[in-house]
């Protein structure tokens, strides 16, 4: 059984790489797989506590920061399947068009599963689907599944670039950019 600690580390550690590719494309809303919370809501919501936590500037290794980005968190564990979304009210004003409701619903019916259980605030929504072997529902293609549909959820909102050919995609000097190899 993982343990609050790692998925506070993992959340963390995957706040940064999202803000890092905010600041770097744009994007504001991001579905994100993870490792450590094995489809549990209370450990998904560790997660996000790491991924939203102040970052501290003195420290070696930076965490954190993600608290300004929507997120939809996907986890599978062995018989469920967790989500937790989360839009901050300063970025939901932005984006009135992007309601939470629409992008967690778009995500439990591509899983597929029964909802055990659903929690909502202002700023998250969790919900633990369970899957059902007898009817071929396993929580890891249930994830997978799901995963596609918030990326599909994202694109369809104009929420991420549709990855054409466009010249707004390339970088043609990852210097300049600000980005070292």
């Amino acid at each position: 059984m993982a343990d609050v600690k790692a998925c506070k580390k993992e959340g963390g550690k995957k706040g940064v790489d999202i803000v890092g590719m905010s600041d770097l494309g744009g994007v504001k809303f991001f579905n994100i797989v993870l490792e450590e919370a094995k489809g549990d809501l209370n450990l998904i919501g560790a997660v996000l506590e790491g991924m939203n936590a102040e970052v501290d500037e003195a420290a070696e290794e930076r965490k954190g920061g993600a608290n300004h980005l929507g997120k939809m968190l996907l986890s599978a564990g062995d018989k469920t399947v967790a989500f937790l979304c989360n839009i901050p009210k300063e970025l939901a004003g932005s984006y009135p068009a992007v309601k939470m409701s629409e992008w967690m619903d778009a995500l439990v019916a591509a899983s597929g599963g029964k909802v055990v259980t659903r929690e909502e605030t202002d700023e998250v929504i969790k919900v633990l689907v369970e899957g059902d072997i007898e009817k071929e529902l396993f929580p890891l293609k249930m994830r997978d599944a799901a995963q596609n549909a918030g990326f599909a959820f994202l694109r369809t909102n104009g929420l991420i670039p549709d990855g054409g050919d466009s010249d707004d995609d390339y970088i043609p000097d990852p210097e300049a950019a600000g980005i070292e190899w």
